[in-house]
């Protein structure tokens, strides 16, 4: 049952406290990637602090501040809720290009929610593996890729989620991912950059997922993505932490591509997810077995 362990029932088993055991005991750690479709999370219910980064903003709308803790770059303020990491010269930033709508940061396609969102500027960069960028916005290689961040250290942005404070079988991350100047035209197919997203606690290790950043223009991936992930935490007692990770504009030129753009994202959420059958299973069988009527025996 993909992951769901079922425990034996025992038959003739009628009292309905009885019924709890019968539900899945357990389910695997897991993330899985979504199909790119309408969006699926909700603000309502978001676990995510600040998770269209507009708590804390820097202010008159249009300005922007320098987020990447360890940056040289002048104002700073990390988006409140979240943690970062950057290298003297990082010079991502938060806020919004222009004071008034449509919103962007850093030239990108139009934020889908609220007024400022988050570039993760940071220079050039390579990676010794060549990308392969799939359909289902991915990008894998044939091993483990290191990537050489001009700069010396990748930008990141990061917060613990308390999931472990509401329990749920699973829980949808969502998110929105565009590229620098991927608004204005952009660029095609080959500017597509690379990022790394990385959920902990939910596999062994703490693997990064590496996903494409759109360059919009004649890009197959367009100006914005929507990224949607189910999750399970490996220990449902811990939170989890969700961290985004730019290592700059890749030099793909190595592996026969072009420079590529920077990521900007917005809009993080993370919903928990009921079990869609369980309460209901449970209370239409309490009130059959409280409300049925004795079988009549042949004479």
């Amino acid at each position: 049952m993909n992951g769901i362990v079922a425990p034996r029932c025992r038959p003739g088993v009628v009292l309905a406290v009885s019924l709890l055991a019968c539900l899945p005991a357990s389910v695997h750690a897991s993330l899985t990637l979504l199909p790119a479709g309408p969006p699926l999370g909700t603000h309502v219910g978001n676990l995510v602090t600040n998770g269209s980064f507009e708590a804390g903003a820097p202010v008159p709308v249009g300005s922007i501040n320098f987020w990447a803790t360890g940056t040289g770059a002048t104002p700073f303020s990390v988006p409140p809720g979240w943690q970062s990491a950057g290298d003297t010269q990082t010079y991502a930033y938060w806020g919004a290009d222009a004071p008034s709508a449509p919103y962007r940061i850093g030239g990108s396609a139009v934020l889908p929610h609220g007024q400022s969102g988050v570039y993760f500027g940071n220079g050039a960069a390579t990676v010794d593996l060549l990308p392969a960028f799939q359909a289902d916005r991915r990008v894998t290689f044939a091993g483990t890729p290191t990537f050489t961040p001009g700069f010396g250290q990748p930008s990141r942005l990061w917060q613990s989620v308390s999931t472990n404070l509401l329990p749920a079988p699973s829980y949808l991350l969502s998110f929105w991912a565009s590229g620098e100047a991927a608004g204005y035209g952009g660029g095609g197919p080959g500017y597509d950059g690379i990022f790394g997203l990385r959920v902990t606690n939910v596999l062994p290790g703490d693997p990064i997922q590496y996903l494409v950043v759109p360059s919009g223009g004649t890009s197959n991936y367009g100006d914005a993505l929507r990224y949607e992930y189910s999750f399970t935490p490996l220990n449902p007692l811990l939170p989890v932490t969700v961290e985004f990770i730019n290592w700059g504009h890749m030099d793909l030129t190595p592996h026969g591509g072009y420079g590529t753009t920077e990521l900007v994202i917005d809009d993080v959420i993370v919903n928990p997810v009921p079990e869609p059958t369980s309460a209901a299973v449970l209370l239409g069988l309490t009130a059959w077995l409280l409300h049925r009527r004795p079988v009549e025996r042949m004479s």
